[in-house]
């Protein structure tokens, strides 16, 4: 269930061991990561760490979904999911995006399809975490109905902390 999705523009899938190049691609860029744990690109090892985790936890407790994010045509651009947060015991949206695919939406709708995931799946609330230097994330998150709750320090970062009840 959920393994393969589509809105307007993209199409969504589960990770596969032959995305390993694509990640790498997008993983390794320091501009992607600019917001994420480290703050720069992840080395090779990592990256494979990543890849092999959102294969290996899809549908984890029924709930987690992390998808490959492609255009219509076929272009991966990047991920998109609902991923568990331990430190909270909550589920979160998440995404990266390769940057020549920035400022086109695709976060927003990519985040709303995974709204609509969260509520076929009967989860009552989402949570989300984003850099208080990333003012586009936060900007998509405010738009998709994330009320910001909070100011956090979690894994060397600072963070806002926003929730959304479904």
């Amino acid at each position: 269930m959920f393994e393969y999705l589509e809105s307007e523009r993209l199409t969504y899938r589960k990770f596969k061991e032959e995305d390993e190049a694509f990640i790498v691609e997008l993983m390794s860029d320091d501009r992607v990561c600019k917001f994420l744990p480290g703050k720069k690109g992840y080395p090779l090892d990592t990256c494979q760490k990543i890849l092999n985790y959102y294969i290996k936890s899809f549908g984890y407790q029924d709930k987690q979904r992390i998808y490959l994010v492609s255009t219509k045509e076929g272009e991966p651009i990047g991920y998109v999911g609902i991923q568990i947060v331990k430190e909270f015991d909550k589920y979160e949206i998440f995404y990266a995006f390769k940057p020549d695919s920035w400022g086109f939406g695709f976060a927003t709708e990519s985040s709303l399809k995974m709204v609509d995931v969260a509520k076929k799946s009967n989860l009552k609330e989402l949570i989300a975490l984003a850099d208080i230097e990333n003012d586009a994330s936060q900007k998509v998150l405010e738009k998709i109905g994330y009320i910001k709750e909070d100011q956090i320090n979690l894994w060397d970062l600072d963070l806002y902390f926003y929730t959304m009840k479904l």
